[in-house]
């Protein structure tokens, strides 16, 4: 897909709207009670991975949210790797004081050895590289790097959707590139949003200006309606099945 889109100018931009913050700094894009409640129910599907003295390498780090929670969990050795220096240094503030180092990319690359780290994840960038054979690259590195499992953690769509800058892709697109590089699909999880998703969706995209960009700040309205209504779309996700957005597909290699 041909697109102005460039990720490290975009994340640069991004990471500079997310240093601003008073409070949260960890969530990498909008910050949105949705996105706070997503991100708890992120973490919650997280915690039942066991990363045990394993070393662990997250892909598109950002500003180092998931490699703090991840912190003292019992893995072996963890690091990240990011394509924005923006988001490096935010990370570093984030992770002040721990082992966890974040290594710069070119978006395409990995500068690792065959093997380096027993499992790779990432958390919703694959679907911000929207450029194909970029991103086939980077998941064929991703797979040279990985030596046991790898953690996909991204928008799943039925078929190729999106925009310049986020595309969903279905389950089989991921498995059918993985399974060239030697890994199979061992399981899927999706994260239970499907009403909140539609909701604070809509509120998104009525209740605030066009020109907004990622990681700005969202209008007093906006953010009171998507407050209002959380409490209700929670409830409704639990019974309601979800096939798209997020989902984790687990990797082993075999």
């Amino acid at each position: 897909m041909n697109s102005p889109y460039q990720p490290e100018a975009y994340w640069n931009e991004v990471a500079g709207q997310i240093a601003g913050r008073s409070d949260v700094r960890v969530i990498a894009g909008d910050d949105e009670p949705y996105y706070r409640y997503k991100r708890r129910r992120f973490l919650e599907l997280l915690d039942t991975l066991d990363f045990s003295d394993r070393s662990v390498l997250e892909i598109g780090s950002g500003p180092g949210g998931n490699l703090a929670y991840l912190y003292g969990k019992g893995y072996r050795r963890l690091a990240g790797a990011d394509i924005s220096e923006q988001m490096i240094a935010l990370a570093g503030q984030n992770l002040a004081g721990k082992n966890i180092p974040i290594t710069k990319t070119n978006g395409r690359d990995l500068p690792f050895a065959d093997a380096a780290y027993d499992l790779i994840f990432t958390s919703t960038v694959l679907q911000h590289n929207t450029d194909e054979a970029q991103l086939l690259h980077l998941m064929g590195e991703i797979a040279r790097v990985a030596k046991n499992e790898v953690l996909l953690f991204e928008r799943i769509e039925s078929r190729i959707k999106g925009h310049e800058s986020c595309l969903g892709r279905p389950v089989s697109y991921y498995a059918g590139i993985m399974k060239q590089h030697g890994f199979e699909l061992e399981r899927t999880k999706a994260l239970p949003l499907q009403a909140s998703y539609y909701t604070c969706g809509a509120i998104r995209k009525l209740f605030n200006p066009r020109t907004r960009k990622e990681g700005e700040p969202f209008t007093k309205l906006a953010l009171l309606l998507e407050n209002v209504t959380l409490p209700v779309t929670r409830l409704l996700d639990q019974v309601i099945p979800s096939k798209r957005d997020v989902m984790l597909l687990h990797f082993k290699r075999k």
